[in-house]
């Protein structure tokens, strides 16, 4: 009976121990699963708070970048206060966006690619195209932030030399479309002089309203004639 009930608590003891084992490990197991989850959570929390202060500054240097009023290629002091504005707020946006971990690199490159594309400004070309492709670059930098930000998926990357290309050419036109929408209401209103009808003429080829020079040297047209008027 004496080794009955030895073996019987010696079995209960051994199970109890096996039990305590086990549910020990599983709380270690727990709470190293848990301090794991805590770490990924803390350290995604503190990219998104660096690339939000990113998005911020950046948004800050779009702001100052719409707010100039710079005409053609601007004046020395004009210029050396733009360079300085966009060197402080690159640098702060790119000091944020370098601490993205490589787990989101795609994001960090692609910000950090575009931020390089944004030239200081000489003069050259002049300050609405500067303005232009400054704004496209910004945008795209903002997207790409932005969406990390709210946890939406990387944008798919796109050839930017060519989206600046079209934005530059479509400001061209709406520019020219302009001023030859102001020659045309001269020309009802006091005429135009020789200067005016040249310059006319050129917008018009420009355009693609007239035809480039030797192209169809029979074909006649008005004095000016605006894309509207086609």
């Amino acid at each position: 009976m004496h080794d009955f009930l030895g073996k019987l608590w010696s079995m209960e003891f051994g199970a109890a121990l096996l039990g305590a084992l086990a549910g020990g490990f599983f709380t270690i197991l727990g709470s190293w699963w848990q301090s794991r989850y805590s770490d990924k959570a803390a350290a995604l929390a503190q990219a998104k708070a660096n690339a939000q202060r990113a998005f911020d500054t950046l948004t800050q240097l779009r702001a100052h970048l719409e707010a100039q009023t710079f005409l053609g290629r601007g004046t020395a002091e004009t210029r050396a206060a733009w360079n300085r504005e966009r060197k402080t707020l690159i640098a702060t946006a790119n000091s944020a966006i370098m601490l993205l971990p490589d787990a989101y690199k795609e994001t960090r490159g692609q910000a950090l690619m575009l931020l390089r594309m944004i030239k200081e400004w000489y003069g050259t070309p002049e300050w609405r195209e500067y303005e232009v492709e400054t704004d496209v670059l910004l945008s795209e930098a903002l997207k790409f932030l932005g969406l990390f930000v709210r946890g939406s998926k990387v944008p798919e990357k796109r050839d930017i030399t060519g989206v600046i290309a079209e934005a530059i050419h479509h400001y061209r036109r709406v520019w020219m479309t302009a001023e030859l929408e102001d020659l045309a209401r001269q020309a009802e209103e006091s005429g135009l002089d020789e200067e005016d009808q040249e310059r006319a003429h050129q917008l018009q080829q420009a355009l693609g309203i007239l035809p480039s020079e030797g192209s169809n040297p029979d074909t006649t047209t008005d004095p000016v004639q605006t894309p509207e008027a086609e």
